[in-house]
C-alpha cells in the first residue's frame, strides 16, 4: 500500500506559471543555441549566458500569454504563435542586453574604474540583437512552428479538465 496520497488537482487550477515559464525559457534558450550552431557560430562560450537570459524571457512570456491563451479558440493559435515569437525574441534581446551589459561591465573593470567601465559598455553591439533575434526567429522557419506548438501546449495546460 502506498503511504503517500495522490496529489489532488482542483478544478480549473492553473499551473505554476513561473516554473512552467522557466522550463519553456530553458527550452527556447536551447533553440537559440541551436540556431547559432546552425549558423556555425561557436556556442560553447555563450551558452550559459543564453540560458541565463532565456529563463526570465520564458517566465515573462508565460505570464503574459497564459490567461489570454487559456481563453483562445483553436484558430487563434497561429496569430498567438507569431505574436509570441516576435514578442519573445524582443524580450530575449532585452534580457541578453542586460546579461551581456553586465558581462561587459565586469570585463571593463579589469582595466578601468567603475565610471569608465559603465560608460564603455558596448551598447551598439548589444542593441543590434533587437534586429537579429527576430530576424533569425522568423527566417529559420522552424521557430514559427515551435512558437505555435508552445502556445498550444500552454493553452492545454491552462484548460486542464478537472481530475476524476
Amino acid at each position: 500500500m502506498d503511504s503517500h496520497p495522490a496529489p489532488v488537482v482542483k478544478e480549473n487550477e492553473t499551473p505554476n506559471l513561473y516554473l512552467l515559464g522557466a522550463v519553456y525559457g530553458l527550452l527556447w534558450g536551447c533553440v537559440a543555441l541551436g540556431i547559432l550552431a546552425i549558423l556555425t557560430i561557436a556556442v560553447g562560450s555563450v551558452a550559459p549566458y543564453y540560458l541565463l537570459g532565456s529563463i526570465p524571457t520564458g517566465i515573462l512570456m508565460t505570464k503574459l500569454l497564459g490567461k489570454p491563451l487559456g481563453r483562445a479558440k483553436g484558430w487563434m493559435l497561429a496569430p498567438f504563435g507569431l505574436m509570441a515569437l516576435l514578442l519573445g525574441t524582443l524580450i530575449f534581446a532585452l534580457c541578453m542586453l542586460i546579461v551581456f551589459s553586465g558581462v561587459n561591465f565586469v570585463q571593463n573593470l579589469k582595466h578601468q574604474d567603475i565610471i569608465q567601465s559603465f560608460v564603455n559598455i558596448r551598447t551598439h553591439d548589444l542593441l543590434i540583437m533587437f534586429i537579429w533575434y527576430p530576424f533569425y526567429g522568423f527566417a529559420m522557419i522552424f521557430p514559427i512552428f515551435l512558437a505555435v506548438w508552445n502556445c498550444w501546449d500552454l493553452r492545454q495546460r491552462m484548460n486542464r479538465p478537472a481530475a476524476a
